[in-house]
């Protein structure tokens, strides 16, 4: 089980404050270089699928990058690197799976086809009788005799 680093000073190491006399915010020294590489990526999205480059679209794939970023850096440390993080996900997709055929549950009775269409008029169940549905059918004959 790996503990968490609670060092401060080991946290302040990682992170780049900014130059002097400016704060614009704690970034991780992995981050600077992480977050162009997907920026890059996303650019080279919206040209190949011919989105563009307008306003928001590059807003987005700005923002989107820097989450990105943030993800990728909180997954990884020093144990753990990058390219860990790579081959778990190829050998996520790439895993064999039990095959599903015949496996698959009943439909819902909610998808099945229905019998009477909804508001006809139609017979109480004996045991049953709710004030509600006596409301409803006397207003769905009401509709057939006009």
């Amino acid at each position: 089980m790996r503990l968490p680093d609670d060092d401060e000073i080991y946290d302040v190491d990682q992170t780049y404050l900014g130059p002097p006399g400016y704060y614009i915010g704690r970034l991780r020294y992995r981050m600077i270089a992480v977050t162009p590489v997907f920026a890059l990526l996303g650019f080279a999205f919206l040209v190949k699928t011919g989105i563009g480059f307008s306003l928001l679209s590059v807003a987005l794939t700005v923002l989107v990058s820097l989450r990105l970023s943030q993800w990728v850096v909180d997954k990884t440390t020093h144990e753990r690197p990058m390219s860990v993080l790579a081959a778990t996900f190829w050998h996520e997709l790439t895993a064999t799976r039990v095959p599903t055929r015949g496996q698959h549950s009943r439909r819902s009775s909610a998808f099945r086809r229905r019998i009477t269409s909804i508001g006809d008029a139609h017979a109480l169940p004996l045991g049953r009788r709710r004030r509600w549905r006596s409301y409803a059918n006397r207003k769905a004959a009401a509709y057939e005799g006009e």
